[in-house]
């Protein structure tokens, strides 16, 4: 049997059946800015840039003008940098010859359920940040998030966006679990406030039913990843506490280049061997980038971490000095003042 490349049909497939409900950031990847992008070869693209010179001027009358070109219309050039392959020995029983396509579907469900749909969050939203580090333009603060200064920092980024002249329409919010609780206690508190004193609130005028909010699991949303094989988390990597963007201010290019099967042979021990490559990016549109802002913050130490505490001072407090004792396992007495406590300090 020939080799047959199944790529498209089977790029069709994965996203019928796995983007809805199994990738939490299928909407971005989906992004409606998507139909701008031309194809120039397997991993280069072309987006249309219209570019307006001049605005209006004033008009003198009885006064002939020169008519001239007032717009240019470019492209903007753009390659494909992830490039990407796996393959699987398959037993000729899970292949259905007369169906490869759905047989393809069905050998790496597990695959893209467990390996893929992850590793294409983490992607998507670590390359966002990295796109939008690269711009130096604001919009990445840097703070822990609580019950006090949550509502305050979505405020900031509607603010951010607003003055951007950012459509309202399509803002997605994206956090974390933990912030989500707290999003939720947040709003909770803000509405018992307004009910004990309407004329003492410190809450400004956006509503979270201005944006959709999506919750997405902390060790998918970080700052960097490594992606050598499948992805894996980076220790010097930042947590993406949340973020707010315009869907469309991106674009989220996929093509897979080959999908197909190998028939059983002496080489492959009697089996089908399958092999998938595709190439895939994520970019901020050059005119756009002003359209998402992030809060991140370090990350918290891994379970069974130990956390090194600097060497107490004279500034340090009673509990501080106890810590780093209880740490470098120096016995104390607990009632000791914090002169006697320091003085146990190598």
């Amino acid at each position: 049997m020939a080799t047959i490349n199944y790529a498209d049909a089977y790029q069709q497939a994965i996203q019928q059946s796995f983007y809805d409900g199994h990738l939490f950031s299928a909407d971005l990847w989906n992004s409606p800015s998507n139909s701008l992008i031309s194809f120039d070869g397997a991993k280069h693209i072309k987006v249309p840039r219209l570019t307006i010179d001049e605005g209006r001027r004033d008009r003198a009358r009885r006064t002939i003008t020169t008519p001239s070109a007032n717009y240019s219309n470019d492209w903007d050039p753009y390659e494909l940098k992830n490039e990407r392959y796996w393959s699987t020995l398959v037993d000729p029983s899970d292949v259905d010859e007369s169906n490869y396509v759905i047989s393809m579907a069905n050998i790496t469900k597990q695959f893209n359920l467990d390996e893929k749909m992850p590793e294409m969050d983490r992607e998507m939203f670590s390359k966002l940040y990295q796109r939008k580090a690269d711009a130096n333009d604001g919009g990445i603060q840097t703070d822990t998030l609580d019950e006090k200064n949550i509502l305050t920092a979505f405020d900031d980024m509607m603010v951010g966006m607003d003055e951007a002249r950012v459509p309202q329409q399509g803002r997605i919010l994206y956090l974390t679990p933990k912030n989500n609780a707290i999003l939720k206690r947040a709003e909770a508190m803000n509405r018992e406030m307004v009910l004990k004193d309407p004329n003492n609130v410190q809450r400004t005028v956006y509503s979270l039913d201005d944006v959709t909010i999506v919750v997405v699991p902390s060790d998918l949303m970080q700052t960097a990843f490594d992606f050598t094989v499948g992805s894996k988390l980076k220790a010097d990597a930042k947590q993406i506490e949340m973020f707010l963007i315009s869907n469309g201010i991106q674009i989220a290019p996929q093509k897979y280049s080959f999908a197909g099967f190998d028939s059983p042979s002496a080489m492959n021990s009697g089996n089908f061997l399958y092999y998938e490559q595709s190439y895939d990016d994520v970019f901020i549109l050059k005119t756009k980038t002003k359209g998402i802002e992030f809060v991140v913050s370090d990350k918290a130490p891994a379970e069974g971490t130990v956390q090194t505490l600097a060497k107490p001072t004279d500034s340090s407090t009673v509990e501080q000095i106890k810590a780093y004792l209880d740490q470098e396992g120096i016995q104390y007495d607990a009632s000791a003042v914090k002169a006697d406590l320091l003085a146990l300090v190598k």
